[in-house]
């Protein structure tokens, strides 16, 4: 493919179309769309670049043959950039890539999403491209992940996403089933579980710091108890139905002085934090951030549900009730949303 051969590049092109269209139905059904799809396959004449520019700066060194970057200085190891054979490597391919990327996109932050395992790859380049003296260096950055273990479904241990989510649909489906009388009530069940079976997955993978290997347990993770995505979305859709039930409706001017229990007072507390919360997860792109508050508000929420009770009040508690209950609700929709999840409003 690097020499140009028609027949390699014909075959690639082909096997990639056919990749993306598959990626991009699977990724329609959590909801993501990908403005552009470009891989290290697609470097141009940013690799050669890159490979005079390491020239030029005298970072390059031969070594038998190969062209290396030594950065033992830096505690990094040396830096393979090109076989004997002239071939390039993955790093050469990311330099190049990093080069065009800020000539198209003049961005301000360039992420890299990638595996703790490549810790070390992403720290090289990131030295290199400082080394080289380009003017953007430290607009790279790292957001890296830790692996999931004892993941299989009933098809084997070579686990795809799609086999994962359709396995996870099915679960919820017969966990849905299992209660007939509150199955039927429930519109489009099949789209319910769909979307219990995403929330089931993602909350599991951000529920803690994204470094953190975790096990992964259909058992636990599909619960509607605990910590967990069908819990948080029973959560949403039990404060939806609290507002449908309710003999008033949400007053935004509800006399909230009547809201003076111990137990309420700290879930407005908790709700008026959201904004702090999302500045911390924004600063430090951690989405367990999110995850574990509103995992705390909705068991908050259950707390209060047996004791602060809108069906059955005078009208000035009842309102002022459902507008801290509405509030929750509210919040909770919107992190689910922030997600990548569908609120569920009844199930």
């Amino acid at each position: 493919m690097e020499d140009g051969d028609e027949s390699a590049l014909a075959l690639w092109q082909r096997f990639r179309t056919l990749s993306i269209e598959r990626y991009k139905q699977i990724y329609a059904r959590l909801g993501v769309h990908f403005d552009v799809y470009s891989g290290e396959s697609q470097v141009g004449e940013g690799m050669s670049r890159a490979i005079q520019m390491l020239t030029d700066t005298g970072l390059l060194i031969e070594d038998k043959g190969a062209k290396l970057v030594d950065l033992t200085e830096h505690k990094l190891g040396k830096a393979l950039m090109q076989k004997s054979d002239g071939t390039t490597l993955y790093l050469t391919r990311d330099i190049g890539a990093a080069i065009e990327r800020y000539e198209k996109y003049n961005f301000d932050k360039h992420i890299y999403v990638v595996s703790s395992q490549q810790d070390h790859h992403l720290k090289q380049l990131f030295k290199t491209v400082e080394l080289l003296g380009l003017p953007y260096a430290d607009r790279f950055e790292h957001v890296n992940y830790g692996l999931v273990n004892g993941m299989s479904t009933r098809r084997g241990t070579v686990v795809l996403l799609e086999d994962v989510l359709h396995e996870s649909k099915e679960k919820m489906h017969d966990v849905m089933r299992a209660n007939e009388a509150k199955y039927n009530d429930v519109v489009n069940p099949e789209h319910i579980a769909d979307v219990l079976g995403m929330s089931a997955i993602v909350i599991q993978d951000m529920a803690a710091r994204r470094i953190k290997n975790y096990t992964f347990d259909w058992g636990r993770i599909l619960n509607f108890e605990g910590d967990t995505g069908p819990y948080l979305q029973y959560a949403h859709a039990r404060l939806c139905s609290l507002e449908r039930k309710a003999h008033v409706k949400v007053n935004p001017d509800a006399d909230v002085s009547l809201l003076t229990e111990e137990v309420t007072c700290d879930i407005i507390n908790q709700i008026s934090l959201y904004p702090d919360i999302l500045a911390a997860s924004i600063k430090s792109l951690e989405p367990c951030t999110v995850v574990q508050y509103i995992l705390k508000l909705s068991h908050s929420i259950s707390s209060a549900w047996e004791t602060i009770k809108v069906c059955g009040e005078a009208d000035d508690v009842a309102e002022a009730r459902l507008l801290m209950y509405w509030s929750a609700r509210t919040v909770i929709g919107n992190a689910l949303t922030l997600l990548g999840l569908e609120p569920v409003e009844a199930m």
